[in-house]
């Protein structure tokens, strides 16, 4: 009994020491596992040991390790099961921060009136620290009751730091619009009132509001560029803050934001957006659309995007298309097309966007959609619908079906759409239109013009039925057939009524020689009684010497002003002007620098100043004058600004007088107006041929300034611009082949024996580096009998010649351009439009 009785004291003693072995152990394993952030594992462990050592210790207490968890679950974004986490905590009696943090973690679940209920139950019962306190009051702030924290700063001071009831004093001052008194709270807060708050935020945003731009820039790193990251890229606050004072200042950042410099995407979405929105606001919808589609389609921060979004693609679209970017423009219509109700004026001007890009099998089936809608829209409103509208409409579209088959070779269901349509409506426009290319494919010319004319007087307006009707009167050999056709039609095709002749005023050929040899014989043989042209005979006549070695003459200055103020004396106003300009150039291209000669151009242009007071022209004239004589821009500012600040088109206004200038010497001196009317109107087709003109033809901004130009002017149908292009272009070539021809003196006296030798040395200079020396030789002799009987007008070969078709109906030829090898592009879709 005394054994039994001795076991039973000790067995207690056994027991303490086994409890004290596994505290010591648990205790290890714990530490480790919370060095490692394994909070979960940690929980279970306590929870497992607590079953087998009720009375186990161990430090820190699950209270702590439940709000570590929390902390850790909030990090990764799981804000439900941190909720719970931070419950468990406040279960277990902990106070404080896990308050600050649990309603933190309402707020990420939408839950302010949780967070705080939560909050003030915490403060009211007094377990809510001073360091936390603020908390309360911040979610009063965004719970909007201001009288509340009034009430509590007034009532219960105590109950908060000096730097929390600062901040607190800061925010009610901005609230009740006094930055000021804001800015002088937010100044004495010594550190972050709340975990992650940022003082110097609260200053940059007070200092922003009361519009003291350049003091926000200095404390975010804008003013100046320091050694290290800017400030605004150490928090994503400051970011924004930057961001915003960007937008408001376009004050830009030194460093922009960027996946090296920040995590903060929100930072970076915003910056994206504001770029765009300030491309919007430069109406630059192009580059703005672009930044759109890279961006998220329907972001939680800034659903305003998604209904931007329609708008600014539409837009962006038509922009590029007008800027000669098809491929952008589908790219941005594209979408329209699948995210939206089916708009069938979006789908038109796809249609249009497709056969740009040659996407033809898209435009198959984009047609194919647009049937269906057709046909589904008639059901639902047959009121719009009438039949005989109805009808066209299908028509037209199965044509347009016809045209995309053939351009990805499927010819039967191209005849098969045309059948379709005919059927549908057999006196449609398109039908008839496209029914008479398959005559003409078919060499039924006869067949073809009554049917091809029917459509167009009908309103038809496929360019390919345009030109075919041209192509059968072509074939028929009826020129006054084929020019009333283009007169009748063309208008609607950019054919714009026949092609003009290049027409120069025979003094104006004579001074653009610049030189003197060969433009005294020129006005030698001209009529006298063209009174600019008598100016330069008077020159001529007035001439004492032999050009020198610059190709200049002395000049009787007396005797010429006589014979040009008896001239003068004889004309009506505005028929001087021309002769005055004649005799100012002539002057200024050919005279000597004599003593005199200065002062008799000042002299003639004095006149043309008096006459442009009744007749505008004059002054255009003068300006014109001025462009040639002067050697820089600077004498030139105020008469050429003076001129342009009264017309209209100001753009077109210089661009004619250096077009008109630059028949008398390589004109630099309107460069400078040039490139300031340019970055007005980038797309003026005529001001980039005229800035084009001033560089030399053989220079490679010439070439590229001009054909930007042409192809504006072309895609615009801008006839005046055409026509400069095509004077341009004669000039040109008049030029190319002066340089080509010999001394006006080898002329003289010449003999057979010396044509040979004459001919080939032009030959040379026209075609020698545009060939081999091989092909250069085999092809001299033709060249030769071709300059000796008048070369012969090629312009129109490429029409007149065309190699015969195989018989049958060529569909290729009938739905394509008539040279299989290149796809007309730029039809007209006018028409549909008006059945919609």
């Amino acid at each position: 009994m005394a054994k039994h009785q001795s076991k039973q004291h000790s067995q207690p003693q056994v027991s303490s020491t086994e409890t004290k072995v596994a505290e010591n152990s648990f205790q290890k394993q714990l530490q480790e596992l919370l060095n490692q952030k394994k909070y979960r594992q940690a929980l279970e462990e306590i929870k497992k040991n607590q079953r087998l050592h009720p009375n186990i210790e161990f430090t820190p207490p699950e209270s702590e390790i439940w709000l570590l968890r929390g902390q850790q679950e909030f990090q990764k974004q799981d804000f439900k099961q941190a909720e719970k986490s931070f419950a468990r905590a406040l279960e277990f009696g902990l106070v404080g921060e896990v308050h600050y943090w649990q309603a933190k973690c309402l707020l990420e679940l939408k839950q302010l009136d949780a967070a705080l209920k939560l909050l003030r139950n915490a403060f009211e019962a007094g377990t809510l620290p001073k360091d936390y306190s603020i908390s309360y009051l911040k979610l009063l702030f965004l719970k909007g009751d201001t009288a509340t924290v009034e009430q509590l700063i007034q009532e219960q001071s105590k109950r908060f730091s000096a730097n929390q009831l600062h901040w607190v004093r800061g925010v009610l001052a901005l609230k009740n619009g006094q930055p000021e008194t804001a800015l002088t709270s937010f100044q004495k807060i010594k550190r972050a009132v709340t975990d992650g708050d940022l003082p110097i935020a609260w200053i940059v945003y007070t200092q922003q509001v009361i519009g003291n731009w350049d003091a926000a820039a200095s404390l975010l790193g804008l003013k100046s560029l320091s050694y290290g990251q800017p400030k605004y890229l150490e928090h994503p606050i400051l970011e924004r803050l930057a961001i915003f004072q960007h937008g408001r200042t376009e004050q830009k950042p030194f460093q922009f934001i960027n996946s090296r410099t920040t995590v903060d995407k929100n930072s970076q979405q915003a910056l994206a957006i504001l770029r765009m929105l300030q491309l919007i606001d430069q109406g630059n919808h192009h580059d703005a659309a672009h930044l759109l589609l890279k961006m998220e389609r329907r972001s939680p921060r800034f659903p305003e995007l998604e209904s931007l979004r329609p708008l600014l693609l539409t837009l962006a679209g038509q922009q590029a298309l007008n800027q000669g970017e098809p491929s952008c423009a589908e790219l941005f219509w594209q979408p329209l097309l699948t995210e939206q109700p089916f708009n069938p004026q979006l789908a038109i001007n796809l249609l249009e966007v497709f056969d740009a890009n040659d996407h033809d099998q898209e435009r198959s089936r984009l047609l194919t959609r647009f049937l269906k809608w057709l046909e589904q829209e008639a059901k639902r409103n047959p009121q719009e619908w009438p039949a005989q509208r109805l009808k066209l409409t299908q028509a037209h579209l199965h044509c347009w079906m016809a045209d995309a088959y053939i351009a990805i070779d499927r010819d039967r269901a191209a005849l098969g759409s045309v059948q379709q349509a005919e059927r549908i409506c057999p006196t449609s426009p398109e039908v008839r239109g496209r029914k008479g290319l398959i005559e003409a494919g078919g060499e039924n010319y006869d067949e073809a013009i009554a049917l091809l004319t029917q459509a167009l007087e009908n309103g038809c307006r496929y360019g390919e039925v345009y030109q075919t009707l041209l192509h059968c009167w072509k074939k028929l050999d009826n020129k006054q057939a084929f020019n009333e056709a283009r007169r009748k039609f063309g208008k609607h095709f950019g054919d714009l009524n026949l092609e003009p002749e290049v027409e120069t005023l025979p003094w104006i050929d004579a001074l653009s020689t610049l030189s003197y040899p060969l433009f005294s014989r020129f006005v030698e043989t001209e009529d006298p009684t063209d009174p600019p042209i008598r100016a330069c005979q008077i020159f001529v006549n007035a001439v004492q010497s032999p050009p020198n070695s610059g190709g200049r003459v002395s000049l009787d200055q007396k005797a010429a002003a006589q014979v040009w103020d008896n001239l003068l004396q004889r004309l009506a106003g505005e028929e001087q002007i021309s002769v005055l300009q004649a005799i100012a150039l002539s002057i200024q291209l050919f005279a000597k620098r004599e003593k005199g000669i200065a002062a008799l151009i000042s002299q003639y242009q004095q006149k043309l100043i008096n006459l442009s007071i009744e007749y505008p022209e004059a002054r255009v004239a003068n300006l014109i004058i001025l462009a040639v004589k002067e050697n820089g821009s600077k004498k030139l500012e105020i008469p050429v600004r003076s001129y342009l600040d009264t017309m209209p088109q100001p753009g077109n206004a210089v661009a004619n007088i250096q077009l008109q200038a630059r028949r008398f010497g390589e004109i630099k001196t309107l460069v400078p107006f040039l490139d300031e009317a340019l970055r007005r109107e980038p797309q003026n087709p005529l001001l980039l041929l005229a800035r084009a003109t001033t560089y030399h033809v053989d220079h490679p901004n010439y070439e590229q300034l001009k054909q930007q130009g042409f192809e504006l002017a072309r895609r615009l149908q801008d006839a005046k611009a055409l026509q400069a292009f095509r004077e341009e272009q004669a000039f040109v070539n008049d030029r190319e082949t002066q340089s080509a021809m010999p001394d006006a003196d080898e002329f003289d006296n010449l003999d057979m024996s010396d044509m040979n030798d004459l001919l080939e040395g032009m030959i040379k200079k026209l075609f020698g580096n545009k060939m081999s020396p091989a092909e250069f030789e085999r092809m001299l002799p033709e060249l030769k009998k071709m300059m000796l009987n008048n070369m012969p007008d090629f312009s129109d070969d490429d029409d007149e010649d065309e190699e015969d078709e195989e018989d049958g109906i060529d569909l290729d030829f009938i739905f394509r351009n008539s040279s299989p090898s290149k796809k007309r592009k730029g039809r007209k879709k006018a028409g549909f439009q008006e059945l919609l």
